[in-house]
């Protein structure tokens, strides 16, 4: 380990750590901010980057304020704490903007309108690991950052008030003993932050696994689903859903099933996603159980929803029943396979909602040959938005709007939804 040294970032960066610069080399630290003196240490050098880690704060800046949570700087789940929430939103807004810069090359020089609500007790989703903290007690908690080291923790600020709650009573006796088996418990409220999903991961026997889902069910206030996750599939004890409205939709959402875990925003995002847009046909890509599905079907005339994830697929079809007299039609498999079927339809619109890994020039490439008027672009990640940004530029698409919603407050996370559209469409 090379010696402590002192340097001063000048900007942060998406990922959470603000970047620097000391003896020609690029440095990225957590938890300090740009303009402010730093002592730090070298923890690994990658691709000629220096990854260091604060020891002292020689010279705060202003901006700078005291940590809510007594786990920040251990937890792994937030990074900016110490900076003020408007702060967190305007540095995540030019983050935004400089790496489709840096990246794409994507030039936005217009305003990003930003979204944001609470900063604390926002997440309706928790993923807890059950394990043994260095003095060996039973825990439950998150690991700490860049590790798999176990925080035992009693409250997490930015969990909504109803997992607090659940989180106080698992940790406690009897309930740590009884998971002692598990490895994860994932716990997901509905929208009026009551009812509870309960899903665990772990090494109970079929037995073992239907004697604690009643346990669950009937002894913890609020739990109305308790599933165990096996190499078999997902076995279901109670209802089998949990249902979370936006706006004027319910959805089912079962088991493994992806939802944003951000309550605050939803409806708003839902609205600018597809707000101003109506026609003939509708393209929903990784669509999930529906969020944009449904409410695109008052709009369309036909939606067709892509989703592969077995457990979304199948609460997908669920959602797209229960909207009477649409014209909704649910596809299972992956987008590149359903573009790759798909013959030219020139569809009005198209959202697509990827994974952190973007959609991906190979897919674009096919989604193009339909010829979409307007597409909407949901991101979770700068970095490869710029990428597909760049390509859909460079192929006749021109950048309408970009905004950004600050779904996760406290760390560095990232969505936006870029709106484009087919340069000469109406004459096309």
């Amino acid at each position: 380990m090379s010696s402590p040294f002192e340097f001063s970032p000048v900007k942060l960066v998406y990922g959470g750590e603000a970047l620097g610069f000391h003896a020609g080399h690029t440095v990225l630290a957590p938890r300090v901010l740009p303009g402010e003196r730093v002592e730090v240490e070298e923890v690994r050098r990658q691709k000629g980057v220096v990854f260091a880690r604060p020891l002292r704060i020689l010279q705060p800046s202003a901006e700078r304020i005291e940590p809510a949570c007594p786990y920040f700087g251990r937890c792994g789940g937030c990074q900016y704490q110490h900076l003020p929430h408007a702060a967190q939103v305007a540095a995540k807004s030019e983050i935004l903007r400089e790496t489709l810069r840096r990246l794409g090359p994507v030039k936005w020089e217009q305003p990003i309108p930003t979204h944001s609500g609470p900063a604390w007790n926002y997440r309706n989703q928790a993923q807890l690991k059950i394990g043994k903290p260095p003095d060996g007690a039973p825990g439950l908690g998150f690991y700490e950052a860049e590790s798999n080291r176990l925080i035992d923790i009693d409250a997490c600020p930015i969990l909504s008030p109803r997992l607090n709650e659940l989180l106080a009573v698992l940790r406690a006796e009897p309930w740590i003993s009884e998971l002692a088996n598990g490895r994860e418990v994932e716990l997901v409220v509905d929208d009026r932050d009551e009812k509870i999903m309960m899903t665990l991961a772990g090494s109970w026997d079929a037995e073992e696994a239907e004697t604690l889902a009643q346990k669950c069910l009937t002894e913890l206030a609020g739990v109305a689903t308790v599933a165990f996750t096996q190499d078999v599939g997902v076995r279901v004890f109670g209802e089998s859903y949990l249902s979370y409205r936006v706006g004027d939709f319910a959805y089912r959402i079962g088991p493994t099933a992806f939802f944003q875990s951000a309550r605050f925003l939803l409806p708003e995002f839902v609205e600018a996603v597809t707000a101003e847009v109506s026609g003939a046909v509708a393209i929903d890509l990784y669509a999930g159980v529906g969020l944009f599905t449904l409410p695109l079907s008052n709009k369309f005339e036909q939606v067709m929803a892509v989703e592969v994830h077995p457990q979304s697929t199948a609460n997908l079809a669920a959602n797209a029943r229960a909207v009477p007299g649409r014209k909704i039609r649910a596809i299972a498999g992956t987008t590149f396979d359903y573009l790759r079927r798909s013959a030219q339809m020139d569809p009005d619109l198209v959202v697509m909602d990827p994974p952190r890994t973007g959609v991906g020039v190979d897919t674009l490439k096919l989604l193009l040959a339909l010829r979409p008027k307007r597409l909407h672009y949901v991101s979770c990640n700068p970095s490869t938005l710029a990428r597909d940004l760049a390509y859909l530029l460079q192929q006749g698409y021109s950048l309408d709007s970009l905004e950004l919603f600050d779904f996760f407050p406290q760390t560095f996370h990232v969505e936006s939804l870029a709106r484009l559209s087919r340069i000469g469409r109406e004459r096309a």
